[in-house]
């Protein structure tokens, strides 16, 4: 019997990504990139894991892999946006892969201290990985001690700033919580998802292996539009 997808991200199992645009802050790429590769070589160990098999998970392609700082607007929050400003986030939306961020669009985020500040210096971990909610499978992250904490409180208290400025004018907010992650990939079909538990376990232990003693090193914020789950990384600095 066919899968089902359920996941709107997905069009099909080959995989084929469903097309989806916005616009997100995302840390830039790591100079040192030590712990990004050594969980890609972690990832493509197991691209014959039954996750994939059994559990209709898709990897996205590993030069996609990023970290959100923030979610702006894009096609599944549009319907949120404020009635008198819906229509210039859908151009600005149609007009995605664009280089251009509209000035009366863009002002708050332009002058947020999340995208200005010149250097976050925040250093992260692997902590997990996890199935969230049985549409995505992520490595979560967290500080690697007391300053990085204290360093991303700091940028939960700027992204909260910025959150409350952006939702003032247009109505839309991201989620509250920020869990700093990369996505490694979202499942085709829910159900089949619920059962992933053993898989992901596994995964876990296989990419907490890898990355082991490894940090994560993240300096500085960029504004980055996409036009599907795919294209994240395509315009990093």
């Amino acid at each position: 019997m066919p899968i089902a997808i359920t996941n709107p991200k997905l069009l099909g199992l080959e995989p084929r990504w469903a097309p989806f645009r916005g616009f997100s802050l995302l840390f830039d790429p790591p100079a040192d990139d030590t712990w990004l590769r050594a969980l890609c070589a972690g990832v493509a160990e197991l691209e014959d894991d039954a996750l994939i098999a059994e559990h209709a998970f898709r990897l996205l392609p590993l030069p996609s892999y990023h970290v959100t700082v923030w979610d702006g607007v894009n096609d599944g929050k549009l319907a949120e946006v404020a009635p008198e400003w819906r229509a210039a986030w859908a151009r600005f939306l149609q007009s995605i892969p664009t280089k251009t961020f509209p000035d009366d669009l863009f002002r708050e985020v332009r002058a947020a201290e999340v995208l200005a500040c010149p250097d976050w210096d925040l250093r992260l971990r692997g902590a997990r990985i996890e199935n969230w909610s049985n549409v995505s499978l992520v490595a979560h992250l967290e500080p690697v001690d007391a300053a990085a904490a204290e360093r991303l409180a700091r940028l939960q208290a700027a992204r909260n700033a910025l959150s409350a400025a952006f939702a003032a004018r247009f109505g839309v907010r991201p989620h509250p919580d920020y869990v700093p992650h990369v996505t490694l990939g979202y499942f085709a079909n829910a159900e089949l998802a619920a059962t992933s538990a053993p898989s992901v376990a596994r995964w876990n232990a296989a990419l907490r292996e890898k990355t082991a003693g490894l940090v994560l090193p993240l300096r500085r914020v960029h504004l980055s539009a996409f036009t599907d789950m795919t294209s994240f990384g395509a315009d990093a600095p």
